[in-house]
């Protein structure tokens, strides 16, 4: 397998061959492409273009202006000029600009966006695994294989070795210096949280997630981890509820760099356990899939506390119903939440949902939060 940096280096290389140098060009003037799992992870992939005619058609006659929804997104552009002046645009899906800071969207010409598209798929595929399901990569891992772990959002790596696991891997770190390491990833203080992170083996990078909680049994003796910890890749499952766990598979999807699409193919019931998921996993990239940028008072409120909140589980099932054709619905549901040094809360709260049309994703825009001891006493009286 080539060296993720060495990649990273090989495919600069191809794209000043590919695009060349634009002589008419300020000599110090740089593109800039980074793609990184979410606004906040120090790890990222960096792609730098110098010269590049792309950096002289980004053409701002073609400018949109006031506008309040900057896509939920993984990759920015940074244009420098020749006095170092620099300014940072979220790149869409369609290889749109976004100016974050005036507010506009600049789209590029049908020639531009394509090159454009080209330098992001290259950046993406050197940052980012491959999602290959269970049943393949337990043949790639099997038992007593030795593999790095890589976080997705800080960049810190360490080393495992698979021991068991037959629906997901159960694996230890190698040694203790390894444990420390995954440790750090969680600040200090072990945690059933999901994280997103690459498998990387002799032959491929492979997107996944692990929790960082030691349990069960143990096989590596003086690596300072009494027990193991778990493995999920796509499809896998729990060990005793043989379900899918729904927070490991977003964070699959998220170190592959697919979380978009789940979100473009996802039910409003989807978009609401993914946004209790983002919550609970304080995920960013994943709050912002699943909110409408125009958000009520109760959900903004729901925002800000999130910090607080270390677990958030539904407690009661949805009545779905069949919603093709809708562009809105009304989800309540029961929840249990716990907060730092507070006691456990039991809450009513009623999601609304919408999209702006049939082939747009849903997204909620706002809720209505009650006690579910009130909810249940309404809930009496219509019966």
């Amino acid at each position: 397998m080539i060296n993720r940096r060495l990649f990273i280096c090989f495919v600069m290389f191809i794209v000043a061959a590919c695009f060349g140098h634009d002589a008419s060009a300020a000599p110090a003037q740089q593109a800039i492409l980074t793609v990184k799992a979410s606004s906040q992870a120090d790890m990222e992939t960096q792609l730098v273009v110098m010269n590049s005619k792309l950096i002289q058609r980004i053409d701002r006659s073609h400018v949109e202006k006031f506008i309040t929804a900057i896509p939920a997104t993984d990759t920015f552009l940074t244009v420098k000029d020749a006095e170092t002046h620099a300014t940072t645009y979220a790149v869409d899906e369609e290889g749109n600009l976004f100016d974050v800071q005036r507010g506009e969207k600049i789209q590029l010409d049908e020639n531009a966006q394509a090159q454009l598209l080209q330098y992001v798929g290259l950046v993406r595929s050197a940052h980012y695994g491959k999602m290959v399901p269970w049943d393949q990569a337990k043949q790639i891992i099997p038992r007593k294989k030795t593999f790095k772990v890589i976080d997705m959002e800080t960049g810190l790596t360490f080393n495992v070795q698979r021991r068991a696991g037959q629906h997901h891997a159960d694996v230890q770190p190698l040694t203790e210096a390894d444990t420390a390491i995954m440790k750090q990833i969680y600040n200090g203080k072990w945690s059933w949280k999901r994280r997103a992170i690459l498998a990387q083996t002799d032959e491929q990078v492979i997107a996944a997630s692990m929790h960082g909680m030691p349990h069960g049994g143990d096989g590596i003796p003086d690596n300072g981890f009494s027990g193991h910890f778990c493995i999920h890749f796509l499809n896998s499952s729990t060990h005793k509820s043989g379900k899918v766990d729904l927070e490991h598979q977003l964070m699959v999807r998220k170190a592959g760099g697919r979380l978009d699409e789940y979100f473009d193919h996802a039910s409003p019931y989807d978009v609401v356990d993914a946004f209790v998921a983002a919550i609970h996993l304080g995920d960013p990239l994943l709050l912002a899939l699943s909110v409408a940028p125009q958000k009520n008072a109760d959900l903004s409120e729901l925002l800000r506390s999130k910090d607080e909140i270390e677990a958030m589980t539904r407690t009661s099932h949805y009545v779905k119903k069949d919603t093709t054709g809708l562009l809105s619905v009304e989800i309540p549901a029961s929840f249990q939440i716990e907060r730092q040094g507070r006691a456990r809360e039991h809450a009513r709260i009623s999601f609304h949902v919408c999209r702006t049309s049939l082939l747009e994703p849903w997204k909620i825009d706002s809720v209505r939060v009650g006690t579910a001891a009130k909810q249940g006493k309404k809930d009496a009286t219509r019966r």
